[in-house]
């Protein structure tokens, strides 16, 4: 791919980074998949309807419902029933879920991705790629 550098290494970055995340969160008996859906309920005030988690993640909703079974079997997440809509069920995370380890695996991965860059890189890396995937989306 040498036509394609940026390309090339956004892959190989992503690939290193899933892969080496995944053994460690492999450990504490939680996928990368079900972190990155912890993350999204975790960032939304009030919770997300189990639809808009699969869209949020680009999959299915059977994938989604797959994945909160196991998570508030683990004491992860609740789901709760939509004030708005009776019908809807809202996840939320658990008031005493065990994230401390996941999040922790999480920060060590920023850190050993940041290593090398200096503190100016590591400011401007961030507004950076909000560029690139904006740049992305607004084709979308």
């Amino acid at each position: 791919m040498a036509d394609h550098p940026l390309t090339e290494r956004l892959w190989a970055l992503s690939a290193a980074f899933h892969g080496r995340l995944a053994r460690e969160l492999a450990a504490l008996d939680l996928t990368v998949a079900e972190l990155r859906l912890v993350g999204e309920v975790m960032r939304a005030e009030g919770g997300l309807r189990q639809g808009e988690l699969a869209a949020l993640l680009s999959v299915r909703p059977p994938t989604v419902s797959a994945a909160l079974a196991r998570l508030e079997a683990a004491g992860v997440v609740i789901r709760e029933r939509d004030p708005a809509d009776p019908r809807a069920r809202l996840v939320k995370v658990a008031p005493d879920a065990p994230l401390e380890r996941g999040l922790a695996a999480l920060d060590r991965m920023e850190r050993a991705a940041a290593t090398t860059l200096s503190a100016t890189d590591r400011r401007r890396l961030p507004r950076v790629l909000d560029r690139m995937i904006a740049a992305l989306e607004d084709d979308a």
